[in-house]
């Protein structure tokens, strides 16, 4: 484990004495006195936790994925989580870039990206510019090739009720991946881009007073 670590470690053994020293102090007090520690407590606990613990659990378990003569490094994975975890998206979106980078061939990071720019940005233009440019950007394997389309066709479907371009881009997975369990789950996910379809062309019926 490095300095910083149990730096880290040894803060936290500090406000767990410093808790008890305050209990302590209390315990003999009435109950309302009782409570209104508890409740102090578990508002600054919330905070700290949001704050520093989450991005140090982060730390320490890149460390210990390690053994002790290797250079203890940080998973961005784990920096990304809690960066998700604090609200912090840009940051999170950047150690995502850091995962694809390292990893070019694994498209799960991009695929975190879009969803980011998609659901918490609202910004699903830029989440299907993401997706399109790592899908083009080479030849992939048929599994990974999927996937991507596939996220595609959600944010066309789901975030843009763009049903057609949905449905086309379903189409397409059918085409290139004929026999195949992709194909199969891209027929079953068109009949629900179909249903929806069908369903808001009614409901825009319903209220233009034209069933």
């Amino acid at each position: 484990m490095n300095t910083g670590l149990i730096i880290r470690v040894c803060l936290i053994g500090i406000v767990v004495m410093l808790l008890m020293a305050a209990w302590h102090f209390v315990k003999d007090m009435n109950e309302g006195m009782q409570l209104g520690f508890w409740i102090l407590v578990g508002i600054a606990g919330g905070i700290w936790a949001i704050k520093v613990v989450i991005p140090w659990f982060g730390d320490m378990m890149g460390s210990f994925l390690y053994t002790s003569s290797e250079e203890a490094e940080v998973d961005d994975g784990m920096k990304a989580a809690a960066k998700m975890a604090q609200g912090d998206y840009e940051a999170a979106i950047e150690e995502y870039e850091k995962l694809a980078r390292e990893n070019p061939m694994d498209c799960h990071p991009v695929a975190e990206i879009a969803k980011i720019y998609s659901e918490r940005f609202h910004d699903h233009p830029k989440a299907l510019q993401v997706l399109r440019k790592h899908l083009e950007s080479r030849e992939w394997p048929v599994d990974d090739a999927a996937f991507l389309m596939f996220r595609i066709a959600d944010i066309y479907a789901d975030r843009l009720h763009d049903y057609d371009t949905a449905h086309d881009i379903l189409e397409e997975i059918i085409a290139n991946f004929p026999n195949t369990r992709h194909s199969a789950n891209a027929h079953h996910r068109l009949n629900e881009v179909d249903q929806a379809k069908f369903k808001e062309v009614m409901e825009q019926r319903l209220k233009a007073g034209n069933p």
